[in-house]
């Protein structure tokens, strides 16, 4: 092992078909040169000890954390995101079942709040840098260079970037913009980010759709960095206000918006998609569902995904015969 970083990996996870997967490639792929310790997190009792200790031949250095859950004391239940069935995204994908994911935005949105329920566990308050990835993350190939040496210059680091806006995040950012320039006002805070500012002096809330946003699937977090900003002033009127719940307001929103208000330099960006190291999710229907903390499957139209993959799948194994 090289010298190395006090850094940990941590996650929440779902889908018990694609965590081995997704460890596997990680130390395979990274983490074998560093052997940083990784906390799976995980709601109920979907992780048993032979699956526990079958992980564990990959690397002793992973954790496993059953974590507990509930809806904020300050919200009614006719307030969630799937119940707004006005919202094309709700009518269409985000039906009652998807709770989970409402309480999975929590825990991500909470990167500092250890050991309280929801949130990542009190062993991560140790680290001064954290990564935080997805249980279908996939580290496709080597990479050479470890990741938490940049948090050395930088609060903020993220696999890759995006600046598109869908028609999927225009559902799931309804009242972003208007919580965003009430807490600037709250606080008298001006963003450091030359787009974001002129879209606040505009009042432009396109220039904040179109920002480079943080992937949140691989994202580093200088923690310190963030404590001693104004960090849990702002997590502490998004917790209140429950704009994951209410709105689905994803945590690469929200840390992002906070990282070019308060930090000096943007987020770094590896930029491993273009470079063919890294990808959101990997190459099967898997990826695209999940189960709910009643274990029924989150996704619509389960059958036309697997075929969908099936063919993709068999189209990639008909091309590499060709080459």
């Amino acid at each position: 092992m090289i010298n190395k970083n006090n850094a940990a990996i941590y996650l929440i996870s779902s889908r018990t078909k694609l965590l081995e997967i997704c460890l596997t490639k990680l130390f395979k792929n990274w983490n074998y040169k560093y052997n940083y310790p990784v906390y799976v997190h995980y709601f109920n009792n979907i992780y048993d000890a032979s699956f526990t200790s079958r992980i564990n031949k990959i690397s002793k250095n992973i954790f496993f954390h059953q974590i507990d859950y509930s809806l904020p004391k300050n919200l009614s239940e006719k307030e969630l995101f799937y119940n707004r069935t006005e919202i094309p995204y709700v009518k269409k994908s985000f039906p009652k079942k998807r709770l989970g994911f409402l309480h999975t935005l929590r825990f991500m949105t909470n990167i500092t709040s250890f050991g309280k329920l929801g949130c990542p566990v009190n062993e991560l308050k140790n680290y001064d840098y954290l990564m935080r990835i997805d249980d279908d993350s996939n580290f496709k190939k080597e990479i050479n260079f470890d990741f938490f040496d940049v948090l050395k210059n930088y609060p903020i680091a993220t696999g890759y970037m995006y600046n598109n806006f869908t028609h999927r995040m225009r559902d799931t950012r309804i009242g972003l913009w208007e919580f965003y320039k009430k807490y600037l006002k709250k606080y008298g805070y001006t963003p450091k980010n030359q787009q974001l500012k002129k879209a606040v002096e505009s009042n432009d809330e396109s220039l904040m759709h179109t920002l480079n946003w943080t992937c949140g699937n691989c994202n580093l977090y200088n923690i310190k960095a963030f404590l001693n900003s104004p960090w849990n002033e702002y997590l502490n009127e998004l917790n209140n206000f429950n704009g994951d719940y209410k709105f689905r307001w994803g945590d690469l929103e929200v840390i992002t918006l906070f990282a070019y208000t308060h930090f000096d330099k943007d987020p770094y960006n590896f930029n491993l998609k273009e470079k063919g190291l890294y990808e959101d999710k990997f190459p099967t229907f898997l990826s695209s569902i999940a189960p709910g903390i009643d274990n029924t499957l989150n996704v619509h139209n389960f059958l036309p995904l697997r075929i969908y993959h099936f063919i993709m799948s068999s189209l990639r194994k008909i091309i590499n015969k060709i080459k």
